[in-house]
Formats: structure tokens, sequence, C-alpha cells
């Protein structure tokens, strides 16, 4: 195994943003989220979220600039993606969403696919760290 793989497994237990990589449906993210979705990936968009969520972000004008923010960008996203985001959003202030309810959404199939799959009830409330009353009202949403 590679040291970076190593290290991709060590950090993506702090990764909030690893369920974000799983969900299959797009259209659950916010619509500024879409849209960098669109011109960048999904994977770049992602490591944005991670490095920005939250906040508003000046895309820079010029490609292999000087600003900081070309500098972050490519740190961040890689330079391909960063030439996009220029190419689409140069000038521009972007919004990058923290996309927690779709974060939500995601949690929530996982679970009820858990439970649907057999696992004890009490096994996934203390996982997921819920009251019994919580995780009741959410597989009754499920029905």
């Amino acid at each position: 195994m590679s040291h970076k793989a190593v290290n991709d497994g060590q950090f993506s237990l702090f990764d909030e943003t690893v369920q974000l990589r799983q969900i299959e449906h797009v259209d659950s993210l916010p619509k500024t989220a879409q849209a960098l979705v669109d011109v960048i990936g999904i994977d770049a968009t992602i490591d944005l979220v991670k490095m920005f969520a939250g906040d508003e972000i000046k895309i820079p004008e010029v490609v292999d600039g000087t600003s900081r923010m070309w500098a972050v960008l490519v740190e961040c996203v890689g330079r391909e993606a960063a030439v996009q985001l220029v190419g689409r959003f140069g000038g521009v202030s972007v919004y990058v969403a923290k996309c927690e309810a779709a974060l939500k959404v995601h949690r929530n199939r996982e679970i009820i696919q858990s439970y649907d799959a057999g696992e004890p009830f009490d096994a996934i409330r203390r996982r997921y760290k819920f009251s019994r009353s919580y995780l009741f009202r959410l597989l009754k949403k499920s029905v």
C-alpha cells in the first residue's frame, strides 16, 4: 500500500465530506454546488467545500496570476480545475455551500438501509449518537 493511500485513509476519518463523494444524485446538492460540479466535477467541488464551506470566494480573473487566491485554488482543486473556474467565474465572487442538507439526506438513506438490512435499532442509534425518539421518527418517515 502506498504512503498516499495510508494517509488518505487516515485523513478520511476526519473528512466530513467523505459522504458527499458518495452522493449518487448531484441534484440533492444546493444549486451553487451543482453549478460548480458542472464546471469542475464532483471531486473538485467537494475539495472546495472542504476548504471554503459557507464562504464566498473571489475567483481570480487571470490564469497563472500572482494572486494568493490563484495559488490557493490550484492547491485545493488542482491546476486544471482552477483554470476551468477562472474561465467560467473569473473576477466573480462565488458562494461555496456547506451542503449540509445533502449530507443529512445521504446519512438518513444509509441509516434506513442499515435498518432494512437487519442491523439492530440500538446499534444504529449508538453509532449515530441519536436518541431513541429521533431514530424512531426518522425510520417512521421512510415508511
